[in-house]
């Protein structure tokens, strides 16, 4: 074989090989523009089907982003929401801080990106205090002793709330009893006195505004999660650290879509909010879900005044597991468990 043989079977071997690598490449690691987001799907209208129902506008399809519900994956709090995260059954998922705080503690590879529940003193949808029975010898939180809680999943913040007015108050969590309830059941077990107050998620919605409305309940004074702790931005959504560095602009799509509809959806709440709960009930009809549930919506996941996530909204709950003795001080700092860069108000 002469020279030039010999050097013409190299280049196409070389091209070869190049391509092959690139095959490779390019179907192990697709495009962020093909790539497809896992999400926990549920009976409850999403976001981007309500903002179709009122608008018209097809959201993911504006930003570019495309999705596939999970379906096997039942989540009745942010525990298992995050749990699913992790195990890699879902792209992105919600909860509150404290679940976020105590599996990165414990190594996970989690990130939140954008705050979705807003704690303010005005802000009872988001905001919920302990109810009772009208007829209940419950009448403070010291009245609490040797009874019994219901609450929608253990290590959430249902359940850390809890804790905190508790210890509050001079009682230790292990003077009540926490019972695990879904929140659509609560109310039949406070109303058949199997427990003798229900928190839900400290986070209002539906069931607790159905509850109050039927009548027969009380409040238990301090025990709204803006006694506890004040004004806080208190819940987000995130994803997994890994997918983040491999898939950016996709985590920015899907952040900024998320964004988007929440801001259109608030808006027309404040001009319409009969009509948007009608949306909410005609989809959660098609879907299979409760439309009575529409009645006690609230476009709450955006609220103007507060855009970001903070420091202090994380650093509040390190100081109290590190009083607690969960945390070790030091061991972990707010800006390991959030950024706000995907944020598209976010000006660096």
């Amino acid at each position: 074989m002469n020279t030039k043989v010999k050097i013409l079977a190299l280049a196409i071997i070389l091209v070869a090989i190049a391509g092959a690598a690139w095959f490779t490449l390019t179907k192990e690691k697709p495009k962020d523009d093909q790539l497809v987001i896992r999400v926990l799907e549920s009976t409850e209208p999403t976001q981007w089907e309500l903002v179709k129902k009122l608008t018209g506008r097809d959201i993911l399809v504006e930003e570019g982003v495309k999705l596939q519900p999970i379906y096997g994956v039942q989540s009745t709090g942010g525990t298992v929401a995050l749990q699913a995260l992790l195990a890699n059954n879902v792209d992105v998922a919600n909860s509150a801080w404290p679940t976020w705080l105590n599996i990165v503690a414990r190594g996970g590879k989690i990130k939140a990106l954008l705050g979705t529940i807003v704690s303010t003193k005005e802000n009872r949808s988001g905001n919920s205090g302990l109810l009772v029975l009208e007829e209940s010898g419950i009448r403070t939180i010291k009245d609490l002793v040797g009874k019994r809680i219901a609450v929608n999943v253990l290590g959430a913040e249902a359940d850390y709330v809890i804790r905190q007015y508790l210890k509050q108050n001079g009682i230790s969590i292990s003077q009540v009893e926490l019972v695990v309830v879904p929140s659509e059941n609560q109310e039949q077990m406070l109303r058949s006195r199997q427990v003798d107050a229900a928190a839900w998620t400290t986070s209002g919605g539906a069931y607790f505004e159905m509850t109050v409305e039927k009548g027969g309940v009380r409040e238990i004074p301090g025990t709204r999660n803006y006694d506890v702790k004040g004004e806080s931005v208190r819940h987000g959504i995130g994803f997994r650290n890994d997918f983040i560095a491999k898939h950016p602009e996709a985590v920015r799509q899907y952040i900024r879509a998320y964004d988007v509809t929440r801001r259109l959806i608030y808006d027309a709440f404040q001009k319409d909010p009969e009509g948007v709960r009608k949306a909410y009930a005609d989809i959660s009809a098609a879907k299979g879900g409760n439309p009575r549930l529409a009645k006690y919506y609230q476009a709450t996941s955006w609220t103007p005044d507060f855009p970001f996530i903070r420091d202090q909204d994380f650093q509040w709950w390190i100081d109290r597991f590190v009083e607690d003795g969960v945390l070790k001080p030091g061991q972990i700092k707010p800006s390991d468990v959030y950024t706000n860069e995907f944020n598209p108000l976010y000006k660096k």
